[in-house]
């Protein structure tokens, strides 16, 4: 990949043309925020929202993070937030959580709850790789404990040894506080957003792609085939050359990704387009198929507890919401 000085002019060629609604659902309000500013434009409200929201959570990570140093044994990996908002310009990233993974992973969370901090919310554990948020009282910002790497359906995560070993000094400049190395970050990134909603924000993008740049290209590649990952760093990496560097649009983006150029929200129609088509972008062919197998009965059948008529009355408002962006359309099922 390039610079750095062309992948934030790409990205700024994005923000700059963007609606603001687009800017906010991609995750780039703090980045338009810092652009108006130097250029000495009025600042909307929503994005001087974003600009403090990304500020306190700088500010807050760190004294937070200290705080699950002081309770935990043995090495602590930071994932995302302050690792990856320290590429940013100052205050150009914001997050809502702190991500650590922990080869003792539940007992540093009882340790944590056994010292003041509290359970954000129930999560049903198998459908999740992190165990329950925890918040201190002190900072509004979530703890999630993981045990192990967010990876795709299918796919066997790499093993956490491998990741400790090759681990660096965190950004936050606390002893014992560790990162994955870049390499090993980007993946783990990209991996991460293919299990939940691949290719959704130019943010999630502009993350890979900022622990990516500098990395050899051909290690990524290697790295990406041993860790089962060849199709989904294939299909990101094109995503993020054509979006930041002005390469060609590949077809994903042309086909199931289509708001990313736009830098607008996902419409309904989309969201369900991307749910039967991605596995062919990232998984191998018999895999692909039985995922989009299961997007396509969940689509199509009624959902649980719901029977036939309820689900052949929910079509029309289906097809009438279809172009409407996913987040406002009028009911569930839509």
């Amino acid at each position: 990949m390039a610079a750095t000085s062309e992948l934030w002019a790409g990205v700024g060629a994005l923000i700059d043309a963007a609606p603001l609604e687009g800017v906010l659902a991609h995750k780039l309000g703090p980045l338009a925020a810092a652009r108006l500013r130097a250029a000495g434009a009025p600042l909307p409200e929503p994005l001087a929202a974003e600009e403090r929201a990304a500020s306190f959570a700088s500010l807050s990570a760190h004294a937070l993070l200290q705080r699950i140093r002081e309770l935990g044994e043995g090495p602590i990996v930071v994932l995302k937030g302050p690792e990856v908002a320290a590429l940013y310009p100052r205050n150009g990233r914001r997050f809502g959580d702190v991500d650590v993974l922990a080869p003792q992973a539940a007992r540093l969370h009882r340790s944590l709850l056994e010292h003041g901090f509290r359970e954000v919310d129930e999560i049903d554990r198998s459908e999740h790789h992190h165990l329950t948020p925890l918040r201190w009282p002190a900072v509004a910002l979530d703890v999630e404990v993981h045990a192990s790497p967010n990876w795709p359906p299918g796919i066997p995560a790499p093993p956490l040894a491998e990741i400790l070993e090759a681990a660096v000094p965190s950004v936050v400049g606390l002893d014992g506080l560790l990162a994955p190395a870049r390499q090993h970050h980007a993946l783990l990134l990209a991996a991460h957003a293919w299990r939940h909603e691949p290719l959704e924000t130019l943010r999630d993008l502009l993350d890979v792609a900022l622990l990516a740049e500098a990395e050899p290209a051909a290690e990524l590649e290697r790295l990406a085939s041993a860790w089962g990952l060849r199709r989904v760093w294939r299909t990101t990496r094109r995503a993020i050359d054509a979006l930041f560097y002005g390469g060609p649009r590949p077809a994903a983006l042309r086909v199931w990704a289509r708001h990313l150029p736009a830098v607008r929200e996902r419409t309904v129609f989309e969201s369900h387009l991307q749910a039967v088509l991605h596995p062919f972008w990232g998984y191998p062919p018999g895999r692909a198929v039985a995922e989009t197998a299961a997007a396509l009965r969940t689509d199509l059948l009624p959902a649980p507890g719901e029977g036939w008529g309820v689900k052949l009355r929910r079509i029309p408002r289906a097809i009438r919401d279809a172009r409407q962006p996913h987040d406002r359309r009028t009911g569930p099922g839509a």
